[in-house]
């Protein structure tokens, strides 16, 4: 028994604690100790609490009595989800238990009817979007109608802090399901980079809500072992800027960069990762907010229970730029008027809306979202370029507010470096869009900045002495002044690393040509290609241009003389499922 004041503690750390971290306390705990048969312990009665499993679901109606039916479902955008899914189903496999593992991407809607205990893993994209794989998925909770009469489920999310919508998506699928009449046998997980923190109490816990069913060969498993989490939390590295030049020529319409970045260490990417930034504020966009909220550049802020400068929070922690319309919405609420705008920026609205007089400047701050990190493919090769630097290719870019012309926030950040300034990254890893084995031919489409992934790939099948062809197709403006990387794809053209390169300069002719029209004209040859396995890659702009590509590329699959029993969009689907058709597209 817990002396009072350690029992009134503990009352008090359950109340000032979330829904999440009851899970992983609960985990921890299980972890700590072999578990004692029985159901889910109760909470007690004066800390709020919400519906975890009704009463009417008992351990034995979960467990069967003996061996279970479950299924567990992977959403993925980066593999996390995949391989976190794929251990937990060989656990459970290895005790005797008849598990399905199935990808969001290939699940059908009708399969829900069949469930009778329902594991999800999802993760959560972009600014709290489902991965492309899991669209369907989570539409097709969305549309449902009719309830689950015996469906108990348990979700787990997987996110990124440093985004608001953190573990947005498995939010949604959580309570989708939770609606529509199924039993939740624990709280959602919600997995930060530090993934087994959270996942492996929370898989203890599930299993503990199981009857404490054995996980191992059918032993109890040591749970001490088990709670003893692996960090996956990002390493943050402390680069230079070696080099910072223009790929542009003379008349250019445009501007882009290489970056060349170096470190001490040697950095953990292989091609196909991106680097992650935090980019600053303009110094000019801090100035004109500061003035229109009549602050101080030293005057105190709390902002996520710290407290700042107001120079310094609005520099380099808020968002202030494209604002989100949650963001829109919330400060039309401040000011008492309806705001029919979205992704515009704080001094547009603090220009267009101002705050009454009674309402103070600092509950501006209450309503912003801390800045989140920018990605950038990485466009080197650590065999051929070394371990201890990256090479990004970055596109400047210029955006029209109603206040006047800006420079994009991370683009206008890096591009702004000189030669031997510091600079902060990390590497965001992408297993979804990994080199294909050495022997295979290998089809590249990226337009613009789409080609720094591919330079990657194109140096480090170069190192690696790739047996498999490779084809390039790239595009942009003008011949003249936009061919990136020109002098090393034609170099490796010689060297016989690059066996076809085919461009598309749409401003050169009267009639705009692109990459797509490049692929229709080889159309023949394309086909052959893909008859002999070659795996297809696309990076660059998501809207329009890996759509339009991937329009074309049905056009040119409907003229294929083999594996005819499939449709053109099956065959497409097959391709992407088998990891021969992939995209990295923003």
């Amino acid at each position: 028994m817990l002396s009072d004041e350690k029992r009134n503690r503990f009352f008090q750390l359950l109340k000032e604690s979330t829904k999440d971290e009851w899970v992983w306390m609960n985990g921890y705990l299980s972890a700590m100790m072999q578990p004692m048969p029985g159901t889910l312990s109760s909470i007690p009665s004066d800390v709020p609490s919400e519906r975890v499993v009704p009463t009417t679901v008992t351990t034995s109606a979960l467990t069967g009595g003996g061996s279970l039916q479950l299924t567990v479902v992977y959403g993925t955008e980066t593999g996390n989800a995949k391989k976190l899914a794929t251990s937990f189903v060989k656990k459970l496999k290895d005790a005797g238990h008849n598990v399905k593992l199935k990808n969001t991407e290939t699940y059908k809607a009708n399969e829900f009817d069949s469930e009778k205990n329902l594991i999800v893993i999802i993760a959560t994209h972009g600014d709290g979007d489902p991965p492309a794989s899991a669209k369907n998925f989570v539409e097709s909770l969305k549309n449902r109608t009719p309830h689950f009469e015996n469906l108990n489920f348990a979700v787990l999310g997987l996110g990124d802090t440093s985004y608001p919508l953190f573990c947005k998506t498995g939010e949604d699928v959580d309570s989708l399901l939770n609606n529509l009449g199924g039993n939740r046998i624990i709280p959602l997980g919600k997995c930060d980079l530090d993934i087994d923190t959270v996942a492996i109490p929370w898989f203890q816990s599930l299993v503990t809500s199981f009857g404490q069913v054995s996980i191992s060969n059918g032993q109890t498993q040591n749970v001490q072992s088990v709670a003893k989490p692996t960090s996956n939390k990002r390493i943050v590295y402390q680069g230079k800027v070696s080099a910072n030049i223009v790929l542009n020529d003379i008349g250019a319409s445009k501007s882009t960069r290489h970056i060349e970045i170096i470190t001490p260490q040697a950095i953990e990417y292989e091609p196909g990762d991106s680097a992650g930034f935090f980019p600053k504020n303009t110094t000019q966009d801090v100035n004109q907010i500061l003035s229109l909220l009549k602050l101080g550049k030293e005057d105190r802020i709390v902002f996520a229970n710290e407290t700042w400068m107001a120079e310094d929070l609005l520099k380099n922690k808020v968002s202030i730029r494209n604002l989100p319309a949650r963001v829109i919405q919330k400060y039309g609420d401040l000011v008492g008027k309806t705001i029919d705008l979205k992704n515009v920026d704080l001094d547009v609205l603090l220009t267009d809306y101002p705050l009454n007089q009674n309402t103070p400047s600092e509950k501006v701050f209450e309503i912003l979202e801390q800045m989140v990190p920018r990605y950038y493919s990485i466009a080197s090769s650590p065999k051929s370029h070394g371990e201890n630097e990256i090479h990004l290719t970055v596109a400047e870019v210029d955006i029209e507010t109603k206040l006047g012309k800006k420079e994009g926030l991370c683009s206008g950040y890096l591009s702004a470096f000189d030669e031997g300034e510091a600079v902060s990254f990390y590497i965001q890893k992408n297993p979804n869009f990994r080199l294909p084995p050495p022997d295979a031919h290998l089809i590249m489409i990226g337009p613009g900045t789409g080609i720094a992934p591919f330079r990657s790939f194109l140096w480090e099948r170069d190192a690696d002495g790739a047996s498999g062809k490779n084809w390039l197709f790239f595009g942009e403006r003008n011949f003249v002044s936009d061919f990136y990387y020109q002098s090393e794809f034609l170099q490796l053209m010689e060297t016989g690393i690059l066996q076809k390169l085919n461009a598309a300069f749409s401003r050169d002719t009267k009639q705009k040509v692109y990459v797509q029209d490049r692929m229709e004209e080889n159309a023949d040859e394309l086909l052959n290609w893909i008859k002999d396995g070659a795996y297809i890659y696309v990076c660059g702009s998501k809207d329009p241009m890996s759509k339009d590509v991937e329009k074309r590329l049905l056009q040119i699959l409907e003229k294929r003389t083999f594996e005819t029993n499939q449709s053109t969009e099956d065959f497409l689907s097959t391709l992407e499922e088998a990891g021969r058709y992939k995209k990295d597209v923003y």
